[in-house]
């Protein structure tokens, strides 16, 4: 399944402990960024940055008593991880070659330098997934969005929506640093409209994590938005990038969606303790927030409510 069944951690420290965690990113990124400033930092130091973002977390995490090896998803999830991600560029793939092949503007029928160069293209993802987008969603979203929502009440949908928002906003402002010192812009409407897609992109982000859980299933999203494999060559025009932004978010969150609803429909679910078993479904359970599902079971294990003579529903807390 893409959703391993790992649940909300419960951390032990104060919100003293993510907001130092946060501070000292910022400190040590702006610190990196002035050492060496330009747009891009050599391969070296953007390993350096991700060992350090990972080191950092495990640290704030072995503080709150929480095992980062209890937060990694299952191997058997990266299946799924690579059907859904496959999935979303498919798509998009397609909506490109027939917007090329119609005469839009910015999208032309030649091949884009990934489809002409993939084996370099592939080493560019890969090299992006491993010292930045694993590093940023460890720590944004498997510590930081989990430590809100935790904060915030825990598993309710006004706290699940907290962590999502809240993060979301801490993970533009964390890209501060690069735009005024290794980019060297200053305040204009630019950083407006950047931060606010990049707010953007952490709800999207958050929003897939929220849903599932997965870890590398937002990185494998966040390498492949930095790196998008494309087949032809695509300019999208300046005044555009926004409109096309929230297209491409909302579209992978609503097809991250539609895969978790159907796979805890089709996934047998054998029923554990502290289940409710029902003889019929009754649609979502009123008061739980997102953590109770109605799941089908066509094997019921040792609950003491359950026959195990037929399909029954089952009313889960995760």
């Amino acid at each position: 399944m893409l959703r391993p069944d790992i649940g909300l951690p419960r951390f032990s420290g104060g919100p003293l402990v993510p907001v130092a965690t946060y501070l000292l990113v910022i400190v040590v990124l702006s610190g990196l960024m002035t050492i060496s400033p330009g747009a891009s930092p050599p391969p070296v130091l953007g390993m350096i940055w991700g060992v350090f973002l990972v080191a950092l977390t495990a640290g704030a995490l072995r503080i709150e008593t929480v095992s980062l090896r209890s937060l990694l998803p299952p191997v058997r999830t990266l299946v799924p991880v690579i059907e859904v991600v496959t999935a979303f560029w498919g798509l998009y793939n397609l909506v490109a070659v027939a917007l090329a092949m119609g005469g839009i503007s910015g999208f032309e029928v030649s091949l884009s330098r990934t489809a002409a160069h993939p084996l370099l293209y592939l080493a560019a993802l890969f090299s992006s997934l491993l010292f930045t987008a694993i590093p940023e969603e460890l720590l944004f979203r498997t510590y930081l969005q989990q430590k809100v929502t935790r904060l915030a009440g825990g598993t309710t949908r006004r706290a699940v929506l907290s962590g999502i928002a809240l993060v979301a906003v801490l993970f533009a402002l964390f890209h501060l640093p690069r735009w005024f010192l290794a980019s060297g812009h200053g305040v204009s409407s630019a950083l407006a409209a950047r931060l606010f897609g990049l707010t953007l992109m952490g709800l999207a982000y958050g929003s897939v994590y929220a849903l599932t859980g997965n870890l590398w299933l937002v990185a494998l999203f966040h390498a492949s938005m930095n790196h998008p494999p494309v087949i032809v060559s695509v300019s999208i025009p300046s005044e555009l990038h926004l409109v096309v932004s929230v297209l491409e978010y909302t579209v992978m969150v609503s097809l991250v969606y539609l895969t978790v609803r159907l796979s805890r429909r089709l996934t047998p679910y054998r029923v554990t303790a502290g289940d409710i078993c029902l003889d019929r479904e009754v649609g979502r359970v009123g008061g739980s927030g997102l953590a109770a599902y109605v799941l089908p079971v066509c094997r019921c294990g040792a609950a003491p409510d359950c026959s195990a003579s037929s399909c029954l529903w089952v009313v889960h807390y995760s």
